[in-house]
């Protein structure tokens, strides 16, 4: 499979991301959750499969049973990043707090420098396949910030 380019509309959607169809249904968007993304030679595009749950995703146990339909993943948008992305962030916020507070004058302190530039260089790596923005805007509050630009 060919891996297409970041800013393509055709990329790994990690499990757990929230999406909604690119394109309403009747003027409504139909809102899931990527079950599962995978590279599919056929098409030679990601495709995936997704839980929609209609107007909106709930929070809580839904009333109704989601419906499962595949779709490829240039024809969602993302809405919310994976789980996984999230505790990537926490983690890099956590880092970067401690950091902080460390003068750099230990051993201890340079080390753990260096340790957090590694992860975020491996974290910047990573932002494509969590529809994240590589600059790190996703550590900012405001979870519109986080996502690539369609």
């Amino acid at each position: 499979m060919v891996m297409t380019k970041e800013d393509s509309l055709d990329r790994y959607l990690a499990p757990g991301t929230m999406v909604r169809l690119r394109n309403p249904t009747d003027g409504e968007y139909e809102h899931g959750v990527v079950v599962h993304c995978w590279g599919d030679d056929d098409i030679d595009a990601y495709d995936c499969f997704v839980a929609f749950f209609g107007a909106e995703v709930p929070s809580r146990t839904p009333s109704d049973k989601p419906y499962v339909l595949r779709y490829a993943a240039s024809s969602l948008q993302v809405t919310q990043p994976s789980p996984h992305a999230l505790m990537l962030r926490d983690t890099v916020i956590e880092m970067k707090e401690h950091l902080e507070g460390l003068s750099g004058e230990t051993d201890f302190d340079r080390g753990y420098a260096m340790a957090y530039d590694f992860a975020t260089k491996t974290l910047k790596r990573q932002c494509d396949a969590f529809g994240l923005r590589e600059d790190l805007g996703w550590m900012e509050p405001d979870v519109s910030k986080w996502l690539l630009d369609d």
